[in-house]
């Protein structure tokens, strides 16, 4: 009696307990279940509406780029299957798969599944729809009365559902279990045996909240209540379980791409050294312990001469692979106390946390020039550049980082500018350089407003000493910096940009000045000087006709002089250049031949009507006889192909009579006249 006694109360109780925790889990998740159906379809309402008004432009524009960039919104939302824009006829304007299935499927998985049919929601309403366990949103793009189509998206909300389900079940369960270990510690003391398992039970769930190992099963003992119970929690351990090795793997994963994205911000992509960022953070540290106990670092800055050549000559792939051996060079050249990096483009730094005097400074430095200038084999191609090197030490910068490379990049340009292929020991006096150099760039626009710059026009005679041309040559004097030298501004405004504004400011004058030269003699041709930078001006072209058109010249009377280098440096868009300027009809000279690359095969290719040859072959015409046969040979040559010579730098009568039994036609130098101002010019005309 008193044991079925103790059997019905066991039951009732356990029957109770079970009743009213099962009764309240499904009760919450039949609740939870709607009020997250509810939201989640209200969130995709509100998310829907919005993109459908974002689409109005691009779907009238049928801009099916910014439609597909509009629908990428969606990659920052787990739930949506996929999604469409649909014109008035149902055909699919752009479509997108959502997470859903690109994070459930590889990328060979996604190729090979079916495209999506739409047509099966073309028959839904706007508005809202709840499909099995996806929720569909299709929303009008447009105006009601005239539509432009339809934005269709599919939420997958089962996996997000059953996730908030398995949660909440986590929230309540333990609250149900705590009841029942309550009524069991009332009747505990009626039937102690039958509640034994469950007490066995709670120190199990103990172990597993202080060990988190939720691999561990509890064993199948007591009454069948007590069995299911275990049964139960054992289920609920290995979904805990299955969960826990998913975050694993999931921290793994997060660990292995922060690695990666750390390997991207600290290092080049492209030569996987160090880039500017984690070089100076390393530099930066390195210089506040050389402070403190008063060490020296050495700093190389240099950059590739021909780098630019390459690229244009080869194709940028080529210029990679380039910079690519480049790299390996030099990690092979460093040690250990060395730190390297590409601070972008061709340029690159090394610092050396070692002490070393000049001369050590120096051989180390050439050693790695010409270390780096062995020519390479790349893609069948043999590449060679030479290596501008500037260095600075940390002491002579005051352990000043951004002074310390702004010393070695100064060191760097005035070994460039010094003839390339070299180094520099950095120098308080390069300092004053740059610093003028940097006036110069700053004061050429306002030179050019306050008419600071001048036109000296050097004569031009034939065989008989008569005048037949001018070269224009600018001056420069302003306030600050007093007579500026065109050998100093010329290069300076080609590195800051500025060379245009010389330019355009020299082809207005001169045109204008040729008015009056032209009033006098009308068969005078007047020369004025281009820079590479110009021949890629398209609109200089347009300016010059302009101005010819403006002022009534004859095309015929102005000569545009380019020099070899400048040619080419880029020989497509220069020979576009002189064909535009030829069919104004204005002419051409090559000016400076025989100071640059000098070879035949490109003067067959360049359209000019004069050769101009350089200064560096008269000087010694006279006492040279190798000189002289190389003029006369010149001279020969540009006559065979039909074109006038100009010799520049005649300052004895001997070589011009010298000059003019070769066949020249045209002399310029001092022995002729120096340049002068215009009014010295049009007086010498007129007598």
């Amino acid at each position: 009696m008193t044991k079925s006694l103790r059997v019905e109360i066991a039951v009732l109780a356990f029957s109770s307990i079970t009743f009213v925790s099962v009764l309240t889990v499904w009760l919450s998740i039949a609740s939870f279940d709607t009020l997250y159906q509810e939201s989640a379809s209200k969130d995709l309402n509100g998310l829907s509406e919005n993109l459908a008004v974002d689409l109005i432009p691009s779907v009238d524009e049928q801009d099916e780029f910014t439609i597909y960039r509009i629908l990428l919104r969606l990659g920052q939302y787990d739930n949506v299957r996929y999604a469409a824009v649909l014109d008035n006829d149902n055909n699919v304007i752009s479509s997108y798969l959502g997470r859903v299935i690109t994070n459930s499927h590889s990328v060979e998985e996604i190729m090979s599944l079916p495209p999506v049919n739409y047509d099966e929601y073309y028959a839904y309403s706007e508005g809202m729809h709840q499909i099995n366990n996806n929720i569909l949103a299709k929303k009008r793009i447009g105006d009601m009365q005239l539509p432009l189509g339809y934005l269709i998206i599919v939420n997958d909300i089962s996996e997000p559902l059953t996730k908030s389900k398995y949660k909440l079940l986590g929230s309540v369960i333990p609250w149900a279990l705590i009841t029942m270990i309550f009524a069991i510690l009332i009747i505990l003391g009626f039937q102690h045996k039958a509640l034994l398992p469950l007490v066995r039970l709670n120190s199990f769930m103990r172990k597993i909240r202080e060990t988190n190992d939720y691999s561990l099963v509890a064993e199948l003992k007591g009454k069948q209540e007590v069995r299911d119970l275990t049964q139960g929690l054992n289920s609920m351990l290995e979904a805990i379980n299955i969960e826990v090795d998913k975050n694993k793997q999931k921290n793994r994963l997060l660990l292995t791409q922060q690695k990666t994205m750390e390997k991207l911000a600290n290092y080049d992509s492209l030569t996987e050294l160090p880039n500017r960022q984690f070089f100076m953070q390393k530099l930066n540290a390195s210089l506040e312990q050389a402070k403190i106990y008063r060490t020296d670092i050495i700093l190389f800055f240099f950059d590739l001469d021909g780098f630019k050549q390459v690229n244009d000559s080869f194709g940028h792939e080529i210029g990679d692979k380039l910079l690519q051996n480049i790299a390996e060079k030099i990690v092979s050249f460093v040690d250990n106390n060395a730190n390297v990096a590409r601070l972008g483009g061709d340029e690159f730094l090394i610092s050396f946390e070692e002490t070393f005097n000049v001369e050590q400074i120096e051989i180390k430095a050439q050693k790695f020039i010409s270390h780096l200038s062995t020519p390479m084999n790349i893609d069948n191609w043999k590449v060679q550049v030479g290596t501008s090197l500037g260095i600075a030490n940390a002491k002579s910068a005051n352990y000043k980082i951004s002074q310390l490379i702004t010393n070695a990049d100064v060191a760097m340009y005035q070994a460039k500018a010094s003839g390339r292929n070299t180094h520099l020991i950095f120098s308080p006096a390069m300092i004053e350089t740059s610093r003028r150099k940097l006036n110069i760039a700053n004061n050429i626009n306002d030179g050019i407003k306050e008419n600071e710059f001048s036109l000296r026009y050097q004569p031009k005679v034939n065989s008989l000493s008569e005048v037949v041309g001018y070269e224009a040559l600018a001056r420069w004097d302003n306030k600050k910096l007093g007579n500026v030298s065109p050998a100093e501004f010329i290069p300076v405004a080609e590195q800051s940009g500025k060379i245009s504004a010389i330019t355009y400011w020299l082809v207005h004058q001169v045109i204008q000045d040729m008015q009056q030269i032209l009033d006098i003699n009308r068969k005078i041709k007047v020369s004025l000087n281009l820079s590479a930078h110009d021949l890629k001006d398209t609109s200089l072209v347009t300016l010059v006709g302009k101005l010819l058109e403006k002022h009534n010249i004859n095309p015929m009377n102005l000569q545009f002089e380019i020099t070899e280098s400048a040619y080419l440096e880029n020989f497509e868009l220069a020979n576009q250049f002189i064909s535009r300027i030829k069919e104004m009809g204005c002419s051409i000279a090559l000016d400076d031949f025989g100071t640059g690359y000098s070879s035949l095969s490109y003067l067959t290719k360049i359209d000019i009507d004069t050769l101009k040859v350089d200064k560096q072959f008269i000087d010694n015409i006279c006492v040279s006889e190798r000189n002289a046969i190389i003029t006369n040979i010149i001279v020969d040559m540009a006559n065979a192909l039909n074109l006038e010579v100009c010799v520049e730098g005649v300052e004895t009568l001997e070589q011009s009579d010298l000059l003019a039994g070769f066949g020249c036609h045209t002399l310029q130098g001092y022995y002729f006249g120096k340049p002068e101002p215009l009014n010295s010019v049009l007086t010498a005309l007129q007598k």
